[in-house]
């Protein structure tokens, strides 16, 4: 899994791309907790665009960063979303649980 990060005014887009599993979900989590922590960041915006599958550990990576968003009176936006990702949240019921955007581009520009 590589991570990208790019931030802007408070906000940032942590960019993944490869498999989100039990071996690659610390150096995620790691990496948001970073964001949310040193770095300040009240908006984190997770674009799963290229992510070409998750498992469990990855899901609770998410559930995780739910927390520690609401923790921080953060905002956490989920995008990106291919249909292997959206059925992990969806069959789990937590779709309500997370904002979820059709683009990280139309989350920063608002």
């Amino acid at each position: 899994m590589e991570i990208g990060i790019k931030k802007i005014d408070g906000r940032a887009v942590l960019k993944l791309s490869g498999r989100v599993d039990m071996n690659t979900s610390p150096d995620f989590r790691k990496a948001a907790l970073t964001l949310y922590t040193k770095g300040k960041c009240k908006d984190l915006i997770i674009d799963f665009t290229n992510v070409s599958y998750i498992d469990t550990s990855g899901l609770a990576t998410l559930l995780e960063m739910l927390v520690m968003a609401k923790e921080k009176c953060a905002q956490l936006t989920l995008t990106g979303l291919n249909e292997n990702v959206w059925y992990l949240i969806d069959v789990n019921g937590l779709t309500g649980f997370f904002t979820i955007e059709s683009s990280a581009r139309e989350k920063l520009l608002t």
